[in-house]
């Protein structure tokens, strides 16, 4: 496949993108989403954990 034609592909995708709303709203919504709620629902502070220690 050579540049050209990749480039035509390309700008084919990006003109169907700017027709359909919807779609685009979805590629930039949802990785934006899921970046906001993996945020907050990861947190790697330990807390109230019982450790002990065994020499």
């Amino acid at each position: 496949m050579n540049l050209r034609r990749l480039f035509a592909i390309v700008l084919k995708e990006l003109r169907q993108l700017r027709r359909d709303r919807i779609t685009l709203a979805m590629i930039a919504g949802i990785p934006i989403l899921q970046l906001v709620l993996f945020g907050y629902a990861i947190n790697l502070n330990l807390r109230g954990l019982a450790t002990g220690v065994c020499d």
